[in-house]
């Protein structure tokens, strides 16, 4: 399913990111984003260049979106990091919201306004504050499959849900932690420390068991 933009939609987007185009077949948004925000009194300007996939996948109401350059690519190089440690899925696209959450970011229904400030602003925000500072700029929740694992520790999806989103051998890698292991986030500390909600997600499955 294709994202339709509507009229204020586009003139938004002309408004705000100047240098951006929508495609002629308007199956994409492409070109050099540039925002400036701040966080608890440290601004950051910058720009990346993306493209913002309309194509919506079934399951998600966000459109993908990837950077173009070799921006993102040479921060992970420069930490010694994982495009993943940086919330890049393995598609390249950002890990911008798992489905379980994207109700919280928007409780009235997806907007374009919304999505590009909150989720995609946001997003490049935090990487280049990480670029910067060497860390994220707030608390985050944990990606991929782990990510899942704390919707369900806080009761947003139950087990037979949470079952269902994991493969095998997630399941056997949660099953063989225990208080003394390392998080699965890869940080090197101790797992009940580094994210408590995967460690309670974790007891949680064990009870269920």
């Amino acid at each position: 399913m294709v994202k339709n933009l509507t009229k204020e939609d586009i003139e938004w987007i002309q408004s705000r990111y100047p240098e951006l185009k929508i495609s002629q077949d308007g199956k994409y948004i492409e070109g050099d984003l540039s925002f400036s925000r701040g966080y608890k009194g440290y601004h950051i300007s910058d720009s990346y260049i993306v493209r913002v996939s309309l194509s919506i996948e079934s399951g998600t109401i966000l459109p993908k979106v990837y950077e173009m350059s070799n921006k993102i690519v040479e921060i992970v190089k420069a930490k010694a990091k994982d495009m993943s440690d940086l919330h890049i899925n393995p598609d390249k696209s950002f890990c911008l919201c798992i489905p379980e959450r994207e109700e919280e970011l928007f409780e009235n229904g997806f907007t374009v306004k919304e999505f590009f400030i909150n989720s995609v602003e946001q997003f490049l925000f935090q990487i280049s504050y990480y670029d910067q500072r060497g860390y994220f700029p707030w608390g985050e929740y944990a990606h991929g499959y782990l990510g899942h694992l704390e919707t369900f520790a806080e009761g947003k999806i139950d087990i037979e849900q949470l079952i269902l989103l994991l493969e095998k051998y997630e399941i056997l890698m949660l099953m063989n932690t225990n208080r003394q292991s390392l998080c699965l986030c890869g940080s090197g500390k101790k797992l009940r420390s580094c994210h408590p909600l995967i460690f309670k997600g974790i007891n949680k499955i064990k009870q269920n068991c």
